[in-house]
């Protein structure tokens, strides 16, 4: 497993534990800045969750662009500090305010690499003076704080996973794509899998091969990426795991069902477990399990709250650790 030399460096307006504000700190790393906000409770606290974002250029704040904007990161930052936890969220490299310095190395990026910069953000925080981190993980981020939790060099006291995948990336893409592809795309579907599996062994797929309306997918810029996340089964992960962890599943979700999280849940060895029966990928409840009326009615939603219980069941989770 490989590891980076992290320099933490954090621009803030004061040093030690912050008390009723949001700060705007940066973690600097080799290949640049993580800029992130750094959000404390009136009274201050010596807990704090780092929150790790799901996959997809999708930012602090749960949002992706193309009117993604649902805002689920930053209300639930500030309903946790609410319960008196403060939180910190961050834009992962590449996306929002956290720029390469070498923009051309985007397509060197691989999944490893979102661990270690997790990584200085709780070594970041350490050094801010909190006594204990949780890292909350929604989607993807879920697995980064699985490979965290497995750091002998990582001092956490626990993993949050929100709609976070049981099944390896590989199954997971395959999952979604069959859902929107099958039947009246089949041939699409036929496509999309022979690159999967391609990209799974390791090789490259020149663009010419891939479909436009796979090009978002499986662009070469992000096939190495895609390779180093398809090795990892999380129930194998989980099962690793020694860290108290709270799973967490949504009813309604359609990128990542209720399975994966109960297969996340068999494994767990200090796991505890909660489904939320209406809520759908971005932690807000859905009306119904349509992809499209979800789409246009909730990931859009900036302001409809996230589902009812959810921050208070995370919250009693980190306090009782």
């Amino acid at each position: 497993m490989r590891r980076l030399a992290i320099l933490i460096v954090g621009f803030v307006l004061s040093v030690g534990l912050a008390y009723g504000a949001d700060e705007e700190v940066v973690v600097e790393t080799p290949w640049g800045g993580l800029s992130a906000t750094l959000s404390s409770p009136d009274q201050g606290s010596d807990v704090v969750a780092l929150i790790v974002a799901g996959s997809g250029p999708t930012d602090r704040n749960g949002n992706s662009g193309y009117g993604l904007n649902s805002w689920c990161y930053k209300m639930l930052s500030d309903e946790l500090v609410e319960e008196g936890i403060a939180v910190m969220r961050y834009d992962k490299r590449g996306v929002g305010q956290s720029r390469l310095n070498d923009p051309t190395s985007v397509g060197d990026v691989l999944f490893e690499d979102f661990v270690d910069d997790a990584s200085a953000c709780v070594a970041y925080l350490h050094s801010r003076g909190f006594e204990r981190v949780v890292v909350i993980g929604h989607s993807e981020g879920g697995e980064i704080a699985q490979h965290l939790a497995l750091r002998d060099d990582v001092a956490i006291d626990g993993i949050v996973l929100l709609c976070s995948p049981g099944y390896s990336m590989d199954s997971i893409l395959l999952t979604q794509l069959s859902a929107q592809l099958v039947p009246q795309h089949i041939g699409l579907m036929v496509t999309a899998t022979n690159i999967i599996n391609a990209i799974k062994r390791g090789e490259s797929v020149a663009e010419e091969r891939v479909p436009k309306e796979l090009m978002s997918l499986f662009h070469p810029s992000v096939q190495k990426f895609l390779h180093s996340s398809m090795v990892f089964d999380p129930q194998r992960l989980m099962a690793e795991i020694t860290l108290p962890a709270l799973i967490v599943s949504g009813g309604r979700d359609v990128q990542v069902s209720v399975d994966n999280g109960q297969r996340l849940m068999e494994a767990a060895q200090r796991g505890r477990y909660a489904n939320f029966e209406n809520m759908c990928h971005v932690l807000k409840d859905a009306p119904s399990s349509d992809r499209i009326e979800q789409l246009m009615g909730v990931y859009t939603n900036s302001q409809q709250p996230l589902s009812q219980g959810l921050s208070k069941t995370i919250a009693d989770f980190i306090t009782n650790i």
